[in-house]
């Protein structure tokens, strides 16, 4: 059954989990690259209150423009592994290669995915049919339909507003 969550609530659905590996697609979540700079210690924080509760390991991919734009990010995600990514779609590739590289079964009890794109549905469901419980945090207007019906958990991150963001209905 699929639970859907703001992300602002209390995370107490993690004492269930021991060992969690997280995955951010930090452009995704913050609504693009040029945004990075302005949200990436929301989502950092975020995560900071994930590892207070179980023990989480944290990988992040952005492409140059979100680095160029944003220099101090390195040391703001000091606590997490870099995939660096270039081109269309690169951090979204350098994640999912590291989704499907990760041994999950034998070193982690779940995973959780910040992320709404559609490029991860496939993994998330095969990781949910092998008994990995899976949660999907993302902007609601980011979220694909088809990671959405893949997912078993689904929070939301609040929507952040900047003179870049246009304004989104659902």
């Amino acid at each position: 059954m699929r639970e859907n969550v703001d992300f602002r609530a209390p995370i107490g659905w993690l004492s269930q989990s021991k060992r969690v590996k997280v995955y951010v697609d930090l452009e995704n979540a913050c609504g693009g690259s040029l945004l990075v700079h302005e949200f990436q210690k929301v989502i950092r924080n975020s995560i900071l209150n994930i590892r207070q509760c179980c023990t989480a390991q944290v990988t992040y991919s952005v492409g140059p423009a979100a680095i160029s734009s944003c220099p101090e990010l390195i040391w703001d995600w000091e606590f997490a592994r870099f995939l660096p990514a270039r081109g269309i779609d690169g951090a979204d590739l350098a994640l999912l290669a590291a989704i499907k590289s990760e041994p999950f079964r034998v070193n982690f009890d779940s995973l959780i995915l910040i992320s709404g794109d559609h490029i991860f549905a496939d993994e998330i469901s095969a990781l949910n049919s092998n008994g990995i419980p899976t949660t999907v945090i993302c902007q609601k207007f980011s979220l694909s339909n088809k990671l959405k019906k893949a997912a078993v958990k689904i929070q939301y991150l609040p929507e952040f507003s900047s003179p870049f963001t246009e304004q989104r209905t659902a």
